[in-house]
């Protein structure tokens, strides 16, 4: 064997090649699916499109992914991690490369529906590689690490495209982002290589379709797959949890640097240009200064995470409450800044919900447990985006909207985060519920509780022992 060959068979064996070559895709899905958040009133231009229209663009791309959330898990589960990322990363760079050519609204609202079928699969392929590829211990640190690649993609997206755009103008800017992602594919082009911690036996077509062979019966399969994730069954409610802890800390977050921050910043506020991309920018670094904290945290002392994530929620709604409650309406540059930093925090924070999927699913399922709970965020951020854009246009009249119109808007993400939060709450004393009584059968648990005022009995489910939360791993 050559010194070229032997090389290239240890690289494709290397935990830490496979994983960080499906970061590199991690990367661009967030390029490309965070452009508009500078481009959205140069899209409104060239479109000739009204603000429901533009929310619209991110309602679609982001409820296309939401969806695709649990059919892709479930493709993962059965083909794997990189054949899902080398399909992903082809169908992403044909969305952009469209979006960058389109001069219709049609066109592009397909493209970038396009872009959300390619996006949905790419996070959670990136942890089911981290899970496959490396040690239980190192999964919180590499999820940390993931969610960092994607905020340096997010990072791009604001200052550095900004000026690519007034540079270069949208076709070119987009169109060679998009060709990146399609020359990128080539790195995935590589013989499979059986990962050192996946289990003996992962799902194949009779896992995914049941013994049934027809679409019915494959379709009821599936569906109870999700169901049983949902549900939790014997390995208690983290899913639902997670799904909830998700959505009540990152939705509004999520609306804000995808698509209304920077017309809030630029139209509401009045903003230049140059200073609203520097406001997002410090958006995303904060968010990936938060993460250095989380993530260790969230990883290493598991009784910590919900007091956390209850924390940030709270911390979240209060801060978009001095930023749309600001007498006058219009808050000083230091306080909406600080505004910011506080919202940044729900990204990093919502890692929590996908350990919560990690430690209460069984490996055979959780790609479509994470799915799940990936879903929730988007979905709640899907919802967000539109009905902003819909509050604009009927506050504004078709006109220009000033800042109260954008403070009415916005506080509808507001009211997304408090139910959210709430749910979030429910879910959790539902499962502390299970828990409190599997400890009062004397049966382990995986995260030690202790009965408090809280826990009222009129709250805790009347179920099974044998149906309560499992045994610590």
């Amino acid at each position: 064997m050559t010194f070229l060959q032997h090389a290239r068979r240890r690289a494709r064996r290397s935990a830490w090649i496979v994983w960080a070559t499906g970061c590199g895709v991690y990367f661009l899905a967030v390029l490309h699916r965070s452009s508009l958040g500078v481009a959205g009133p140069e899209a409104v231009e060239r479109l000739h499109i009204t603000s429901a229209q533009l929310g619209i663009f991110v309602m679609l791309q982001l409820g296309v992914y939401a969806v695709m959330q649990i059919p892709s898990g479930l493709a993962i589960d059965r083909w794997g991690p990189r054949r899902v990322l080398l399909v992903a990363t082809l169908v992403l760079g044909i969305a952009q490369t469209t979006f960058a050519f389109a001069t219709t609204y049609p066109v592009a609202l397909g493209a970038r529906a396009l872009l959300g079928v390619g996006d949905a699969a790419v996070y959670i392929s990136c942890l089911r590689l981290a899970a496959q590829w490396f040690p239980a211990t190192r999964y919180a640190g590499l999820t940390m690490i993931t969610g960092m690649v994607g905020m340096a993609g997010n990072l791009a997206a604001t200052v550095p495209l900004t000026i690519a755009l007034q540079t270069y103008g949208w076709t070119r800017t987009f169109a060679v982002t998009g060709i990146t992602s399609l020359l990128y594919a080539v790195l995935l082009l590589r013989p499979a290589v059986a990962a050192p911690y996946r289990e003996v036996h992962l799902p194949g077509p009779e896992d995914a379709l049941g013994d049934a062979r027809t679409p019915g019966a494959a379709w009821r399969s599936v569906l109870g797959q999700v169901l049983e994730s949902w549900r939790g069954g014997e390995r208690g409610h983290g899913a639902r949890l997670g799904f909830w802890t998700h959505q009540a800390t990152m939705a509004s977050g999520t609306v804000l640097a995808m698509v209304w921050g920077y017309p809030y910043l630029t139209e509401g506020l009045g903003y230049p240009d140059a200073r609203a991309a520097a406001e997002l920018s410090l958006f995303v670094v904060a968010t990936l200064a938060f993460s250095l904290v989380v993530g260790p945290v969230a990883g290493r002392w598991r009784g910590s995470r919900m007091p956390l994530a209850i924390a940030v929620c709270a911390a979240i709604l209060l801060a978009w409450l001095v930023l749309l409650g600001w007498p006058g309406g219009r808050p000083p540059e230091l306080v909406v800044t600080l505004a910011f930093v506080v919202i940044a925090t729900g990204g990093p924070a919502s890692q929590i919900g996908f350990h919560l999927a990690r430690d209460y699913t069984p490996q055979t399922r959780i790609s479509t447990a994470t799915g799940l709970v990936n879903a929730g965020g988007f979905l709640g951020a899907m919802v967000g985006a539109v009905t902003v854009g819909l509050v604009l246009d009927a506050r504004s009249g078709g006109a220009n909207p000033d800042l109260d119109d954008y403070r009415w808007a916005l506080a509808t993400v507001v009211l997304i985060a408090a139910v959210s939060t709430l749910a979030m709450v429910a879910s959790l004393l539902r499962l502390r519920g299970r828990a409190l009584a599997r400890v009062a059968a004397g049966e382990p648990v995986v995260v030690p509780v202790v009965a408090h005022w809280w826990d009222l009995d009129a709250l805790r489910p009347h179920v099974r022992v044998e149906d309560e939360e499992p045994p610590a791993p």
